[in-house]
């Protein structure tokens, strides 16, 4: 093709037409340029294409995890509602009315440490390797960044509440009830006798001044988790929702 145009210009020049081989290499300068254009634009294009493919991947990646997280969370959520009803139960009710398994759940409930865990393999790599500048949505972006804000105010909460149980009720605990582990986890059966001497030492521990101290403590660490919890809870829903809208965007 090279060889096709030169020998024009050549015999442009030879014949001397000048005037015609100017026009003609301004011709094929635009032709050039034009090509040069379209082969900018075509990368470009392929670029972007690429891009789109790398941030639909991420995006749906995020989308799994995210979702997975709302489900745990959802759970463990449960549980702290479950042990703030159980402990309002506990210091509220006449306790001596309430069957022994309801004792039994309602303190177990009660003692029971949960912490919510998610799982963040992927959210970290799309933090840490900086492929979160991959999302063109950057309002989507900056909230998927300021999560772990939020997360962490949140788990600081339960945490609060888990080292105050463990280095202060666990103690109590032990120091007042005796425990028969054969019969506790269900190797032998009670006897008659033992569940009632089961349910007076129950409901002693119980009705105890320092019990009910640390319970008033245990209740007031956990208010923080139901302020914190819902809007980690709320802001994990909007992620998930916009996420959700962009990769239906990114698709078209």
């Amino acid at each position: 093709m090279i060889k096709f145009f030169r020998k024009i210009r050549q015999n442009l020049l030879s014949e001397g037409k000048t005037g015609k081989y100017l026009k003609y290499a301004i011709g094929e300068i635009i032709l050039v340029v034009i090509g040069i254009f379209i082969a900018l634009q075509l990368n470009n294009w392929n670029t972007n294409r690429l891009l789109k493919n790398e941030e639909l991947k991420l995006l749906e990646s995020l989308h799994q995890e995210f979702s997975e997280n709302l489900v745990v969370f959802d759970d463990i959520y449960k549980k702290h509602l479950t042990r703030k009803k159980s402990i309002e139960v506990l210091m509220t009710s006449e306790i001596e009315d309430l069957h022994l398994d309801s004792l039994r759940a309602l303190t177990r409930n009660s003692h029971n440490n949960y912490t919510y865990d998610p799982y963040q393999g992927i959210y970290r790599s799309v933090i840490n390797s900086g492929k979160i500048e991959l999302i063109s949505n950057d309002s989507l972006k900056q909230r998927i960044s300021k999560l772990q804000d939020l997360l962490v105010d949140y788990k600081e909460e339960e945490t609060n509440v888990m080292t105050f149980v463990t280095n202060n009720l666990y103690p109590y605990i032990i120091q007042n009830r005796t425990l028969n582990f054969k019969k506790e986890w269900n190797f032998e059966e009670f006897t008659e006798e033992e569940l009632t001497k089961y349910k007076t030492d129950i409901i002693e521990m119980i009705k105890a001044d320092k019990y009910e101290n640390l319970m008033v403590y245990v209740y007031g660490y956990m208010a923080e988790t139901f302020t914190e919890g819902p809007m980690l809870r709320a802001e994990m829903v909007f992620i998930i929702e916009s996420i959700e809208s962009e990769i239906r965007l990114t698709k078209k």
